[in-house]
């Protein structure tokens, strides 16, 4: 199972996933001095924007970056950026960049269909821009491993015999090979701090002394990291469901199991209590959930030209699931339609988790998303390592954990080392404000604490939410955004929704 974040916003019809919370930068002893040595070689480099019309209120681009920083007049990266006018010259503050995460998730149709995602007085004061981050979607060389998600993701992510771990372990090796054919000359430059450096240029590209950033889930990760970077370019800066920056790769994952489970108990609650059409008679959500699990893991539901249902696929269906309640009625009658012997609905699910399929999954969002993840990680880790968490993950989360293993096995493959890192702690000149929500299953509370803590100048407000991201699906987040955006207020360490 891929445990991606997503941003969510219920009338913005194109799903895109933003988290990594398959890891963040952790906390490590390592000196940052190679990192912000860097600083003058990214201010050293200057990209412009040539700005042409693409839609009503709309304007596209690119601009250039180094494909490594330490050797700049190395090839480079063609970044795309789309742009959506501020609606009033009068009340225009200046820009507001905006990522939804992933790492992987294409970000431009963020500018497009920003009237669905942010507030009328943000419409009204900003520039929202929306650029792919290097090697994501269209940029160019892009990232890529694998014509399709189901080799992989489709196996039983719980061997039972020593054929069915070979057989996870040989596909593991084969996404990782197919990065490695496919992707060679950016495989080493693709992370986090240098997609952070890169926002510096497009600040400077785009005429700001200062600017805003607003980032979802894995979007967090790389506005810390770039307001670390670059502290005295941070006019304002939200960081909705931030991820852990004190965790590293192993931790970080352990940690969003314990969540995604957490909200996996929250639904069978619901179930129980909304006597759910999948629960057998006699009994309740749990030994039912529990019978179906052992049903499609001995007799996988057949699916003409696609993979069977098992699994595999119930894993990363029940995830695309559980990033909010809302998601909630259609797994029910997916598990109700497998417990009749129907797999296609959790396969439908399965496949809105990786953007759609059409002969193949539609974009680059999976394989940029392990790319940049296993360079991002803190250490190496062996398969065997991996394997051997089989028994802690059972105490974490009993029914997902497995899928967190074939998850990780793919890092676990991965055969260079971890790239650049640095702790997170940024002095910006307006405090930072960070979002959480009580019922996140993929960014847990918990650490969301840890980013406002390490950032060290920021302050936390917390929706009831159960789900992940809430700005634009809790008025008082939104509210409070949109203030601190507009007006650079302040307001308390901690304001609870």
């Amino acid at each position: 199972m891929l445990h991606i974040g997503k941003r969510l916003a219920p009338t913005f019809c194109v799903i895109a996933l933003i988290v990594a919370c398959g890891g963040s930068e952790g906390s490590d002893d390592s000196s940052p001095m190679t990192t912000l040595g860097r600083i003058d070689s990214v201010r050293d480099w200057s990209s412009d924007v040539a700005w042409a019309a693409c839609g009503v209120g709309l304007e596209c681009g690119s601009f250039e970056v180094p494909i490594d920083y330490s050797d700049p007049s190395g090839d480079t990266f063609v970044l795309p950026v789309t742009r959506r006018l501020a609606n009033s010259d009068e009340k225009r503050i200046g820009s507001l960049l905006i990522n939804p995460g992933g790492p992987g998730g294409s970000a431009l149709l963020y500018a497009e269909y920003a009237e669905s995602i942010l507030s009328p007085v943000i419409l009204d004061s900003f520039d929202i821009v929306a650029w792919e981050p290097r090697g994501v979607g269209a940029s160019k060389p892009t990232i890529d491993c694998v014509d399709t998600m189901d080799d992989y993701f489709a196996l039983d992510p719980s061997p039972d015999d020593e054929y069915e771990r070979r057989v996870l372990l040989d596909g593991a090796e084969t996404f990782v090979d197919g990065c490695r054919k496919r992707s060679a000359e950016i495989l080493d430059h693709v992370g986090t701090v240098d997609a952070a450096r890169d926002i510096d240029v497009l600040r400077r590209a785009l005429g700001e002394e200062t600017i805003s950033f607003i980032g979802f889930s894995y979007g967090t990760q790389l506005g810390a990291t770039w307001a670390t970077l670059f502290p005295d370019t941070v006019r304002a800066a939200v960081l909705d469901a931030a991820v852990d920056p004190t965790l590293g790769y192993v931790d970080g994952l352990l940690l969003q199991a314990g969540g995604f489970e957490s909200s996996l108990n929250a639904f069978l609650d619901w179930c129980d209590r909304m006597s759910c059409d999948f629960i057998n008679d006699g009994s309740d959500a749990r030994s039912t959930f529990d019978a179906i699990t052992t049903s499609l893991d001995v007799a996988p539901l057949t699916n003409d030209d696609r993979p069977p249902t098992g699994q595999g696929i119930l894993g990363v269906a029940v995830a695309q699931s559980l990033y909010g309640d809302f998601g909630w009625p259609r797994l029910a009658d997916a598990l109700d339609a497998a417990r009749q012997g129907d797999g296609a609905p959790l396969l439908g699910l399965y496949d809105a988790y990786f953007g759609g399929y059409s002969a193949g999954h539609l974009d680059n969002m999976i394989d940029a998303y392990f790319v940049i993840t296993c360079l991002d990680r803190d250490e190496a880790v062996t398969p065997e390592r991996i394997l051997s968490l089989n028994e802690r993950l059972a105490g974490i989360a009993p029914r997902l954990g497995s899928g967190w293993i074939q998850e990780m096995l793919i890092c676990a493959h991965w055969t260079t080392p971890p790239g650049e890192r640095l702790t997170i702690s940024a002095s910006t000149a307006n405090r930072i404000v960070v979002v959480g929500s009580l019922g996140d299953a993929a960014t847990p509370l918990s650490g969301t604490r840890n980013m406002v803590r390490q950032l060290g100048h920021a302050r936390l407000i917390v929706s009831p939410l159960e789900q992940h991201t809430t700005y634009g699906s809790d008025n008082c987040v939104t509210e409070a955004v949109d203030r601190y955006l507009v007006e650079l207020t302040d307001g308390p360490d901690e304001l609870m929704c």
